[in-house]
């Protein structure tokens, strides 16, 4: 079995380095010196048949062919009589690992990043279609693809310049390279920050909400701020970090959220906020708390760099959580009543339709949720506190009123009273160190 195809030197010229990458897997050594390697071999190889056929006079055209090729993919050592040989360029790699045209690159990559504060970095090779259909031709099993040793070879490069480190998971940034048009940009990846807010006012979303009727472009409505409401708690939170990093933008990620008349209390819900763009990363995460605190309606706890994945996290992973509700019934409440009411909810599965409120922007389905513990405390003839232990995505405001029969069992049909939430907090969100698993 040959594993070396010295025949494809006949149709293709390639250089060393490339003849050397078709054979990347195997002989631990460079590119270029396992390609020299290999020609050389078959040049000598070559040269001596050439001579037996000469002393012997059969024919040796065939040899004499292939010896012609390696010389016109830079084998100089072979010197044939009467011959004159004129090395052709690398289809391959059409010369992108000049040392000029790889330093030329490399101080237009280190002028573009030179604005940017940042310890990693990823390069990420860009090349032509024609020669990626080359490679298809000429692949073998043990190849490296060009992309993969130019993006290695650059990224030394750039890392021993920079004195910054290569990272293929979390890169700060990466340098988008085409070797062969020699086109430059960076890709800016953002920077996440993750911890817990808590919300201590109501009437702030937690999000910024566009104006439905501009979406965002600004109106007479929303009196031309693009905003249905003045503020949120992404803005405030959000607010100091683009300052402080520059960032273009940024992007609130939280654990589940709490309506806009709801406080989020105890120790907070998690959140993760990722900053677009940034330009600078090495931020004080504790002075920015302490700017963000002094607000007073939003507090922010527990701060710290996270990963991308982090939000994801976020987004997927359920927990329960612990709500504290103010409840305000048509008729007079007894404290016979209110044990019945906790016993009735005890570990009680839920089965509740999209509230009528959220209809409009929600898929109308039925939701199963568990409340797993209830404490009530009597405030007066009329109201009462509500300490509920249940699963997240319970609605609370339709568990008491019922949604006219949307939501079963509810509040207000155990009790067999008009009962409505006039007050919600939620007290805890039972996260399981949901920061701690990014």
């Amino acid at each position: 079995m040959e594993i070396i195809n010295y025949e494809i030197l006949k149709k293709y010229p390639l250089c060393d380095r490339c003849f050397g990458r078709l054979y990347a897997k195997l002989l631990h050594t460079t590119n270029t010196e396992r390609g020299r390697a290999l020609k050389l071999y078959k040049a000598l190889e070559l040269e001596a048949k050439i001579k037996k056929a000469k002393e012997k006079g059969i024919n040796y055209e065939e040899e004499l062919e292939l010896l012609k090729a390696l010389a016109k993919s830079g084998v100089d050592e072979i010197r044939l009589e009467d011959i004159e040989i004129e090395k052709e360029n690398c289809p391959w790699c059409r010369g992108i690992f000049n040392k000029q045209k790889m330093e030329k690159l490399l101080n237009k990559a280190i002028e573009l990043l030179k604005e940017y504060d940042f310890d990693t970095f990823l390069i990420g090779t860009h090349i032509p279609e024609e020669i990626k259909d080359l490679e298809k031709e000429i692949e073998t099993e043990f190849m490296e693809s060009i992309k993969q040793e130019f993006g290695r070879e650059f990224g030394k490069m750039l890392a021993v310049r920079l004195d910054k480190a290569p990272d293929k998971e979390y890169p700060d940034i990466v340098v988008h390279i085409n070797p062969y048009t020699e086109e430059i940009y960076l890709q800016i990846n953002p920077l996440f920050i993750k911890g817990r807010y808590r919300k201590l006012v109501r009437g702030i979303p937690q999000t910024r909400w566009p104006c439905r009727k501009c979406r965002g472009k600004g109106c007479e409505l929303c009196n031309y701020t693009g905003k249905k409401y003045p503020i949120s708690v992404e803005e405030i939170i959000a607010k100091p970090f683009l300052e402080a990093t520059k960032g273009v933008d940024a992007k609130f990620h939280g654990a589940g959220r709490e309506d806009i008349d709801v406080r989020m209390l105890g120790d907070g819900r998690p959140f993760v906020l990722e900053i677009k763009e940034p330009k600078i990363r090495k931020i004080d995460l504790n002075k920015i708390a302490e700017e963000i605190n002094k607000d007073g309606r939003v507090e922010v706890l527990n701060l710290e760099f996270g990963v991308r994945k982090d939000k994801v996290i976020f987004k997927n992973t359920p927990h329960r959580k612990t709500y504290r509700a103010l409840v305000e019934c048509s008729d007079k409440i007894t404290d016979e009543e209110l044990k019945l009411l906790e016993k009735e909810l005890e570990n009680r599965t839920i089965y509740q339709k999209t509230p009528k409120r959220v209809l409009h922007r929600r898929a109308d389905l039925e939701r199963i949720r568990k409340v797993y513990k209830v404490k009530t405390s009597k405030v007066d003839d009329n109201h009462f506190e509500m300490i509920i232990y249940c699963d997240g995505g319970l609605y609370i405001k339709e568990l008491i009123s019922g949604d006219d029969g949307r939501t079963n069992p509810s509040v207000s049909s155990i009790l067999n009273k008009n009962c409505i939430c006039k007050e919600l907090d939620v007290l805890k969100i039972h996260d399981n160190n949901l920061l701690e698993k990014g």
